[in-house]
C-alpha cells in the first residue's frame, strides 16, 4: 500500500506546476490573441469557439490583443523588463478588447458589447515566449 500511496503523492507533486494557473504559449495564444478583425460585439462568439469557458463557470473577464504573434513575442525580447526577471511591459500601446461576462443565455456566456481601447500590454514570459497575460493600464 505504501508504493500507491507515493505514487499518488508523486504525481500529486508532478501536476501541481500544471495548475489553471499556469499556461503555455499555445494556451496564451488560444486566450488572448487575435489578429482579425475582432470587435467588441464578438466576444460571446470568440470565448464560445476558443472554449475559454472550462466546466460551465464564465470567465468575468477576458482580454483579447489585437496583435500579430510576432508583435507580441517581441515584448518579451524588447519590452521594460520588471524586476521578477519574467514581466515585461510593452513600449508601444496595442488595440485590446476586454470582454466583460454579463450574463447566462441559453447554457452559455453572454459578453458585454465593448469598443477596443489603446494601450500598454503586461506579460509574463518564459523562454522568451508569453504565457500570462497581465492587467493592461489605461491609455490616456
Amino acid at each position: 500500500m505504501k508504493i500507491h500511496q507515493s505514487t499518488v503523492i508523486l504525481l500529486l507533486v508532478i501536476c501541481a506546476p500544471l495548475s489553471t494557473y499556469s499556461q503555455n504559449y499555445e494556451a496564451f495564444k488560444n486566450n488572448h490573441v487575435t489578429q482579425d478583425k475582432m470587435t467588441g460585439r464578438d466576444c460571446t462568439a470568440v470565448i464560445e469557439n476558443r472554449h475559454i469557458n472550462k466546466d460551465g463557470d464564465c470567465k468575468q473577464i477576458n482580454t483579447f490583443i489585437l496583435a500579430t504573434e510576432q508583435q507580441i513575442k517581441d515584448v518579451c525580447k524588447t519590452g521594460k523588463k520588471q524586476a521578477d526577471g519574467k514581466t515585461f511591459i510593452s513600449n508601444t500601446e496595442f488595440d485590446v478588447i476586454d470582454c466583460t461576462y454579463e450574463k447566462k443565455e441559453n447554457n452559455g456566456c453572454k459578453y458585454k458589447d465593448v469598443k477596443p481601447r489603446k494601450t500598454t500590454i503586461t506579460l509574463t514570459c518564459e523562454n522568451g515566449l508569453p504565457v500570462h497575460y497581465g492587467k493592461a493600464n489605461r491609455a490616456g
